[in-house]
């Protein structure tokens, strides 16, 4: 049992990135996502996966939140297909709690997310995620400014993780540069 645990994982890993290009959610085939879905520890990731978790402003979201976040690189897929299933889907006060998550998140995977942003932007995505998650980042780092919000990232060090990603990939440095400016706008209409 143990062997095959280690042979699933190992084959999860490889699929997520193969021959150097990364993969995500929407690029997996049927076996491979159910193959992450089964490794995945979190009963609350699993559950909101199938459609069996309604998310609110209480502290069973927030612990979604924080698995999604915390989650192995195994399961990095299915935590930001999740994650931006999430963004689309928050309103009002979810979405207020879940921007020191987007951040943290951001942070945890700079690469692979500015990665995805990137394909958005190339396929001309009429409502791209890269603008929810911009917002919520601008809200997230005005609030900090302003004393309210406890993350532990300033503007100028988040700034400069995704800086540090997208350096030598010049499509992820054109969106790292059209998110920030997003980031930015959102800062300034907050004042």
């Amino acid at each position: 049992m143990k062997s095959f645990l280690i042979s699933l994982i190992a084959t999860i890993v490889f699929s997520i990135s193969v021959n150097g290009q990364t993969k995500f959610w929407e690029d997996l085939s049927c076996s491979q996502k159910t193959d992450i879905v089964r490794v995945c520890q979190s009963e609350s990731v699993k559950k909101f996966y199938d459609g069996d978790f309604v998310l609110s402003d209480d502290e069973k979201t927030e612990k979604l939140l924080n698995e999604l976040v915390t989650s192995n690189d195994t399961i990095l897929p299915l935590s930001f297909y999740l994650f931006n299933k999430i963004s689309i889907e928050s309103d009002g006060a979810l979405s207020e709690m879940a921007g020191e998550y987007y951040i943290e998140f951001l942070a945890r995977h700079p690469k692979y997310i500015l990665s995805y942003f990137t394909k958005e932007r190339e396929l001309s995505i009429n409502k791209p995620l890269w603008r929810n998650y911009a917002q919520s980042v601008g809200y997230e780092l005005y609030f900090k400014k302003k004393g309210t919000s406890d993350i532990k990232y300033n503007y100028q060090s988040f700034k400069e993780i995704l800086i540090a990603s997208s350096k030598g990939n010049k499509e992820n440095e054109e969106t790292f540069r059209i998110f920030w400016q997003l980031v930015d706008e959102t800062i300034k209409n907050m004042d």
